[in-house]
């Protein structure tokens, strides 16, 4: 959701729940409840509707906690109030290990706690509206999420698997996969994300060979390709309908131009029929795939915990300083500036870092202006104004974020509190600095004793862990014994070597834009591989027949190999099932993909 509609959005959050928290007697704590909503909606956001409520289902408790408890502690003892806030922090820069669709929920945390500790309440408030307060801001965030997906619940995962056949991105695959678990997993969408994956493994593998044939068979190719294409943007705005519509069939053709054409008509074929019955995927199978990457990143070896170690070390830093300055009105913005600053990787410390500065400094100039050419009553007016306008733009233009944030700050604090608006900002801006260098002190901060293998190392250890990982699951298939703890070994280690490979020590070698692309690709390929493992191991007694090919990837993912596309496809997808020819299907194009992005390592690496 972007533009007017999220401006919309935001309008009825902050008015709707302050003016819910006055009715229900929250007191001055209105304002804290309107604000948190704020925050629950960054987590709120992302996924299918099924998906993101029970989402909120569990991330409720914990951000009533989080915001409530440390203000409550702190009027008894700061320094347990610092303690929680700072296990808070910690949690929340731990989240990201599990997932692209955590990340927001541990910034809607993180941030969340930091603003219901700093943030000053007028007149102040007694405890329960202090917890009252940001449970009516998840009540009211869960009530607005339904209402903007009832109408169409499954619109997210239809469009996630119409992205499948027309986007390039290496990643739309994967996206693809998750969001359709996490939503009701029907058989016709099933089919759906199967096929779409057949089609671009075969798109794919055709691309490569181009290279190796002659004018005239090139230009066949070619022409196929670009049919196959028209075709499937055709089948993509079929499937992102709410109704199924009619297409037509597909042409036709032998070795891997018959499996394209052969893919899209099974997509046509799901799409026209649209069956709704469940497809069999094993209960725990969510919880599964989540356990290994918890416990993958609950290692010293995991570069993600040792993000979380940084973030809250550098939180707990500016926390104990912003306790010799209680009751300022900006110690909410410190702390909030410091969390944004502390990225996993340092780069993106130092980015941050910069649109924090520029966004205070053309904060600063616009302040400067209100106050030199408007009326001073006309600043709190442009400060809400602001806070409103920069949240819509909060990912897309972070520096207008910024600067809007200035805006707010300055004009409430002086309009509210009677303060002198050129003193507030000068604190203001400086606050910034100190939170960017406290930021990117703790950013860059190595872990001593850690090494910094190169990019190449972390892609070969990734891949081995993988590999690994499969070759257990391959004989768990087969009726070996292999012990459930020795599963679980192997999916951990994947998990964290995965996670290595995408957040890499401060002080490693910086990657070119090229091998940085290359590990997305490859991160997002091994995350598929895991999922698609960890289903094929629950359902182990079903999914004999999955042995074999399982071992035709594993032998795949050996250095320098390819996946025989056309031998893996020769398995009878009749004898699999729906459900175990999808996990073939995602297990062959994720292990394409990650040679594909071992190949743009080896060719971006620095001679």
């Amino acid at each position: 959701m972007k533009g007017p509609g999220m401006l919309v959005v935001l309008l009825v959050i902050v008015g709707g729940t302050a003016g819910l928290g006055t009715v229900v007697g929250l007191g001055n704590a209105a304002v804290l409840a309107a604000l948190t909503a704020l925050f629950c909606l960054i987590a709120a956001l992302g996924g299918p509707l099924r998906a993101d409520l029970r989402l909120l289902a569990v991330f409720a408790p914990a951000l009533v906690v989080a915001v409530g408890v440390p203000r409550l502690l702190g009027a008894v003892s700061p320094a347990a109030a610092i303690a929680l806030v700072t296990v808070v922090v910690f949690v929340a820069g731990l989240l990201p290990a599990l997932g692209s669709r955590y990340v927001t929920v541990g910034l809607g945390l993180g941030m969340a706690s930091l603003f219901g500790y700093g943030f000053q309440i007028s007149g102040g408030a007694s405890a329960g509206q202090i917890i009252g307060a940001p449970a009516l801001a998840v009540a009211v965030v869960f009530v607005l999420r339904i209402l903007i997906g009832l109408s169409d619940p499954g619109k997210a995962t239809r469009a996630a698997l119409a992205d499948t056949l027309t986007a390039e991105n290496v990643e739309t695959p994967e996206k693809a996969a998750r969001t359709w678990l996490a939503d009701r997993p029907e058989r016709w969408t099933a089919r759906v994300l199967g096929a779409s994956m057949r089609y671009r493994t075969a798109r794919a593998i055709l691309a490569v060979r181009l290279r190796t044939l002659d004018d005239a068979a090139a230009k066949a190719v070619t022409a196929e390709l670009e049919k196959a294409g028209e075709h499937a943007e055709a089948l993509a705005t079929a499937v992102r309908a709410k109704e199924s519509s009619s297409v037509d069939k597909a042409g036709g053709g032998a070795g891997l131009t018959g499996a394209m054409w052969s893919a899209l008509d099974a997509v046509r074929d799901a799409e026209a029929t649209r069956d709704r019955s469940r497809v069999d995927v094993p209960k725990s199978l969510r919880r599964q795939v989540l356990g290994s990457e918890l416990r993958g990143a609950l290692s010293w070896r995991s570069a993600q915990l040792r993000h979380a170690v940084r973030c809250a070390l550098g939180m707990l830093l500016a926390l104990v300083l912003a306790g010799f300055r209680p009751g300022d009105p900006l110690t909410v913005a410190f702390l909030m500036g410091t969390f944004a600053v502390m990225q996993p990787e340092w780069r993106d410390s130092v980015e941050k870092a910069k649109q924090r500065i520029a966004g205070a400094m053309a904060g600063a100039v616009v302040v400067v202006l209100v106050i030199w050419l408007l009326p001073p009553a006309a600043l709190l007016p442009i400060a809400l104004v602001a806070v409103l306008g920069g949240f819509t733009v909060m990912r897309s233009e972070p520096v207008v974020f910024n600067g809007c944030m200035v805006l707010m700050s300055v004009g409430v604090n002086a309009g509210t509190r009677h303060l002198d608006p050129g003193e507030v900002l000068v604190e203001y801006v400086l606050l910034i600095l100190l939170a960017a260098v406290i930021g990117l002190l703790f950013g860059f901060a190595a872990i001593p004793g850690v090494r910094k293998p190169s990019v190449a190392e972390r892609y070969e250890r990734a891949v081995a862990a993988a590999r690994d990982m499969l070759a257990a699951a391959a004989s768990a298939l087969r009726g070996d014994e292999v012990g459930q703890h020795e599963l679980a070994l192997r999916f951990a280690e994947a998990a964290r070597a995965r996670q290595e490979l995408v957040t890499p020590e401060p002080g490693s070698a910086e990657p070119v834009p090229a091998q940085r692309q290359a590990v997305e690709d490859a991160d997002e390929s091994l995350r598929g591989l895991s999922g698609a493992a960890a289903a094929l191991v629950l359902g182990r007694d079903q999914a004999a027949p999955m042995a074999e090919p399982v071992g035709e990837i594993v032998q795949a993912l050996t250095v320098g190999a390819e996946p025989d596309f056309e031998r893996l496809t020769g398995f009878d997808p009749e004898s699999l099932g729906d459900e175990r020819r999808l996990l073939l299907d995602t297990l062959t194009s994720d292990a394409l993909r990650l040679h594909e992005a071992g190949a743009a390592l080896a060719g971006s690496s620095p001679p």
